[in-house]
């Protein structure tokens, strides 16, 4: 089994199962082009990785493109081996738009997709963010031969996946999506490590089913409480 399918069977065990394989999703460069000429905001799109998702005849499309560098420096630093400064810019890449996918393609399925909607956008980024975190920390601890994550490892987490966020986007609204997921998915990641580990399973789930406004109030909350 590849290491994509790997990673969307544990998202799916975590959620539920879409029932598409996304690996038959993945393009071209040439045909990411294509794409992009056709996407709004085109100017801030990811360089490395992007998924694409459109409705045709009530059917959601979904391509996922990663940069060739991606796959290159996976595939020499891989994942299952290590992971380092060598390997987590493109991981983190790799595991988000995987992620993206999943999450669409589970919203069609509960008729919630909405390819216009800023607050499914927003919510995608949310997820990824959350998903992304839990997925390192589970490959950390598979190299470690199951052993618990240091305060080191999970600082060093930490710092990739949040810390080192740039928000340079033209769009404003851009802006506050991507500043907002990462805000948000940071403040859920602490509070849910303060959670006894049989909690933390069904909290991702419950967290998951909320609509975006429902998290962002919930998680923003947890501040006050």
């Amino acid at each position: 089994m590849t290491f994509f399918r790997q990673i969307q069977g544990l998202l799916e065990r975590t959620y539920a199962a879409v029932g598409v394989n996304f690996e038959e999703c993945l393009i071209s460069q040439g045909r990411c082009r294509e794409l992009s000429a056709l996407a709004h905001g085109a100017a801030d799109l990811n360089p490395i990785g992007r998924t694409f998702l459109r409705i045709v005849d009530g059917k959601l499309h979904v391509a996922i493109w990663y940069h060739p560098s991606v796959i290159r420096i996976l595939e020499e630093h891989h994942p299952a081996m290590e992971m380092s400064e060598a390997n987590i810019r493109a991981l983190i890449v790799f595991l988000e738009e995987l992620n993206h996918a999943v999450h669409a393609g589970l919203r069609f399925l509960e008729h919630r997709f909405d390819a216009d909607s800023e607050e499914m956008l927003a919510d995608l980024e949310l997820q990824a963010k959350i998903d992304t975190y839990l997925t390192l920390e589970l490959l950390v601890s598979s190299l470690r031969h199951g052993k618990r994550l240091t305060i080191r490892h999970r600082t060093w987490l930490r710092r990739s996946l949040f810390e080192n966020e740039s928000f340079d986007y033209a769009d404003a609204r851009i802006r506050e999506r991507y500043q907002s997921a990462n805000r948000l998915g940071l403040q859920f990641i602490q509070h849910l490590h303060e959670q006894p580990a049989r909690k933390r399973v069904s909290l991702i789930r419950n967290l998951r089913n909320k609509t975006y406004a429902d998290k962002r109030s919930w998680i923003e909350s947890l501040s006050t409480q």
